[in-house]
């Protein structure tokens, strides 16, 4: 198993893309920039356009940040549909991605998603999410998930997003992508606020004398 998700990591990396991401930085992972539609968004690549779409609701879905997300729906039996991008993180700096699996299909047609890391330094793969309809439920809508990659070595890296009929290519299943929610500038304000007021408050506080008799 471990070595069969190496390997689509790595096959899902070579796909052909308009270049590698800057240094530290991963392109449009919130899926902000670029249209509404079907297609591969801003700064990805797939191995199917049709099947892969930026969208701004689906079905109870919204957004976890901004406006917009992309959803990916199998295809042909046992063919995943691929998302992918490759870019730079230097050692020990973190990524974070919401992700869920959703399915129209029931057992025993087990199909699933998953959300992976491939690391071209060390040529590993890291699955960061993996769910499929016998661990949601047929016919179930599993929540939105937050997950997050630490950065072993300074290299390059491909993020692989797919999803996997399973025994059929009938009844349908999803994977859906989202940067996490940031706090609006509001919300740093308070925070900040707050943490002066709360230190403020210790350099007023007196200091105690005791006196022994």
């Amino acid at each position: 198993m471990k070595k069969t998700m190496i390997s689509a990591l790595a096959a899902a990396a070579a796909f052909a893309l308009p270049g590698v991401a800057s240094a530290s930085t991963i392109l449009n992972s919130g899926f902000e920039a670029g249209p509404v539609g079907t297609g591969a968004p801003t700064g990805w690549a797939t191995n199917n356009p049709s099947l892969v779409q930026v969208v701004t609701s689906f079905g109870s879905y919204a957004p976890t940040e901004g406006s917009k997300f992309a959803v990916l729906t199998t295809g042909a039996q046992d063919i995943a549909t691929v998302l992918t991008q490759i870019f730079n993180m230097n050692a020990g700096e973190a990524i974070s991605f919401m992700v869920a699996f959703s399915t129209t299909d029931y057992l025993p047609f087990n199909d699933t998603g998953a959300l992976g890391i491939f690391d071209f330094t060390n040529f590993a793969g890291t699955t960061l999410f993996t769910q499929s309809v016998s661990s949601v439920g047929d016919g179930v809508s599993g929540p939105w998930t937050k997950v997050t990659f630490v950065a072993p070595v300074t290299g390059s890296y491909a993020i692989n997003a797919s999803v996997r009929n399973v025994g059929d290519g009938s009844v349908n299943s999803f994977l859906l992508l989202d940067a996490p929610a940031v706090p609006e500038p509001g919300a740093w304000m308070l925070m900040l606020l707050g943490l002066g007021v709360v230190g403020f408050g210790m350099r007023r506080r007196p200091n105690l004398r005791v006196n022994f008799a």
